[in-house]
């Protein structure tokens, strides 16, 4: 809270500096706002003419922005979803107002998923700014909100946002702890996975997936030898999606098939029918035959 107080004094301060200019600066002080803005406004062009890139008028933003602080819960919900569904450049401004003055958690948690879309479709600024809102958010006291943070703070593609993430691997609750171990996995941040194994190790099926993205094949073994001590289910989700990894050697994948094959439960099974599933019907793979060949055993039993 500490940190939520600085950050919104620097911007109450912010206000009063902007408040303070002049209304008929000097030419000398006249001149580089002018520069700013022509350099702001070709920024802006660049990324409207991008393909695919989506725009909204100015009006339309400032409707937007106004329902975001608005007395009624519903329209500012409305239109923090507009906002994000949009893609459009400068849609997370407004967003980013409200995440800095403050908001109940049902509309704090539309607006971070309206940023995590923005963030999905490159239109989220790396900016210090909103680095730092969101990592405050991603300690929030409420876990909804703190894992909606975590989401979006995945999709800026800045090292400085890996830190909190590697952090709410800590997290008190799964489903927040799992949002961080995916967004790990989705930057390909090795240094998680050694984190991720000690948590997959105390029986946390969230983070089987993402650790499967990011194991090395030294890993494997140790995560086969968990059996016994977690659910096998869970073990089996990590193996079922590593051994589904491209850049898995073939030979290893059998051993890895083989040790599904011998795990217990439904989980087990299933990861070997989606290992048959990803593998083009085309493609003549010893693998494959050797899942197909551990899936008729356990029929039979």
């Amino acid at each position: 809270m500490k940190r939520l107080g600085v950050f919104l004094a620097l911007l109450a301060a912010g206000g009063v500096a902007r408040a303070a200019v002049p209304s008929s600066p000097s030419p000398s002080d006249d001149a580089p706002h002018a520069a700013r803005k022509t350099k702001r406004a070709k920024g802006d062009k660049d990324k409207a003419s991008r393909p695919g890139a989506a725009t909204l008028p100015a009006e339309r933003v400032e409707a937007l922005r106004l329902a975001l602080v608005s007395a009624d819960d519903a329209a500012a919900i409305e239109a923090a979803s507009t906002l994000g569904a949009s893609g459009a450049p400068g849609a997370a401004e407004p967003l980013c107002e409200v995440l800095a003055s403050g908001a109940a958690p049902e509309r704090l948690q539309a607006v971070l998923d309206a940023l995590a879309k923005l963030g999905a479709a490159h239109q989220l600024r790396a900016d210090q700014t909103t680095l730092d809102a969101l990592t405050l958010y991603a300690g929030h006291r409420a876990p909804d909100v703190r894992r909606r943070a975590i989401k979006a703070l995945g999709t800026v593609n800045d090292a400085r946002a890996t830190p909190p993430l590697l952090e709410r691997l800590g997290d008190a609750a799964s489903d927040v702890r799992a949002a961080a171990a995916e967004a790990l996995a989705a930057r390909h941040e090795g240094r998680a996975a050694h984190r991720m194994f000690a948590l997959l190790a105390m029986g946390d099926a969230g983070v089987a997936g993402p650790l499967a993205a990011l194991a090395t094949p030294d890993m494997v073994p140790r995560i086969a030898e968990l059996s016994g001590t977690i659910d096998d289910g869970v073990i089996a989700d990590a193996l079922g999606d590593y051994v589904k990894r491209a850049d898995v050697p073939d030979k290893l994948r059998i051993d890895v098939l083989r040790t599904i094959g011998g795990l217990s439960g439904a989980v087990a099974t299933t990861a070997l029918v989606d290992y048959i599933a990803s593998v083009p019907a085309k493609e003549d793979r010893v693998s494959k035959k050797e899942a197909q060949k551990l899936l008729d055993q356990r029929s039979a039993q």
